[in-house]
Formats: C-alpha cells, sequence, structure tokens
C-alpha cells in the first residue's frame, strides 16, 4: 500500500468536494459493505451517520465483527467525525437477530 498523501495547510483548509450519501439495511448476520470509498473517492476526511434500526457494528477499512475490532453503535444513535482519512470500506454488521439500517453520508477528496 502507497504512503498517504501528505497535505498541506492550504489544502486541509478547502472544503471538501466530493459527497456520497448511502442507505443501507442488513439482510444477514454477516459483514454488509456500506460504502467502498476508493470506488467514488480518493479519501473520505468526514463521516455522519445514523443507525436508524438494530444495534450495529461498524468498521472503517475493514470488515465489521464482533471481536472488538469495531465500533458498536445502538439503534437510534449516530456518530459524527472530521479530520479522519477512510480509503477502503465501510461495513456494518448486526449485533442480533434484527436487521439493522444506517444511513448517512461522506465528504471527501
Amino acid at each position: 500500500m502507497p504512503a498517504p498523501t501528505l497535505r498541506t495547510n492550504i489544502e486541509l483548509m478547502q472544503p471538501l468536494p466530493n459527497y456520497r450519501g448511502f442507505t443501507v439495511t442488513t439482510s444477514s448476520a454477516s459483514a454488509t459493505t456500506v460504502i467502498d470509498v476508493a470506488s467514488v473517492m480518493e479519501e473520505a476526511n468526514r463521516i455522519t451517520f445514523v443507525v436508524e434500526l438494530g444495534d450495529l457494528y461498524i468498521n472503517f477499512n475493514g470488515a465489521a465483527t464482533s471481536d472488538g475490532t469495531s465500533m458498536l453503535v445502538p439503534a437510534g444513535t449516530g456518530y459524527t467525525e472530521e479530520m479522519m482519512r477512510i480509503t477502503g470500506l465501510i461495513s456494518v454488521m448486526r449485533t442480533g437477530t434484527t436487521n439493522g439500517r444506517i444511513r448517512g453520508c461522506v465528504w471527501g477528496r
């Protein structure tokens, strides 16, 4: 994997030109891809989402798992992060038997 691009202060202060929204409902107990960031932009630098149904494990740049390496987000709550770098998959996995739904968006370059 190549080294990440180093950004200048001026680049980091610019508005993020790319935006992609997403809505995904899980249909099984295995990890489900929400979005492949590399297919829509170079890198995602901001993310915001809400888990509407069912608690979900969420993983950035990999497959979601229940082994402690993925973030658990309860239903009815959300998450927002800026100044991050996601270049691969964003995936989710339900915690129980109820399918979950996530809705949100990513901004990047």
